[in-house]
């Protein structure tokens, strides 16, 4: 009889306030931790976007450095459609350029003559990825080509 008394007069426990309190103090950092995230995920959406165009570059720049080794010269790049390419290069002056479009990225190609001392032609290739009219990746190297009479 005295220990249910004894547990009916015990005032251990949580009150409605102490229980708000708790609440509230667990809703501010929730909230500020969603910060965090947000910001988390726009920076995985920007870094997946330039490793795509990187992507995209490199494989531009592979397939220049294909056409290089294939041991092709700058005049049989124009007009030329291969399965892998999509779009021909067509010749500006002196400079080669190819425009093609790739999971909604725009890649453009520019080859130019490289000014250099050595006794072989080298030639600049510069590759720019753009989406929605921003540059997202940029790549160059220079290589030789075949010499031609064009």
């Amino acid at each position: 009889m005295r220990k249910m008394k004894a547990a009916l007069t015990r005032e251990d426990g949580v009150t409605l306030v102490e229980l708000l309190a708790a609440i509230i103090l667990l809703s501010i950092i929730v909230v500020s931790f969603m910060g965090f995230f947000t910001m988390a995920a726009q920076t995985n959406s920007r870094t997946n976007t330039v490793n795509e165009a990187t992507f995209l570059a490199q494989q531009e720049i592979e397939l220049v450095t294909h056409y290089s080794i294939e041991g092709k010269s700058m005049g049989q790049l124009t007009g030329q459609v291969e399965p892998e390419i999509s779009a021909p290069f067509g010749k500006d002056g002196d400079v080669w350029i190819r425009t093609a479009s790739s999971n909604g990225y725009d890649v453009e190609t520019t080859i130019s003559e490289y000014q250099n001392e050595s006794e072989t032609t080298l030639y600049k290739v510069l590759v720019i990825v753009k989406k929605g009219g921003e540059s997202r990746a940029q790549m160059e190297t220079y290589l030789s080509f075949k010499e031609t009479s064009d």
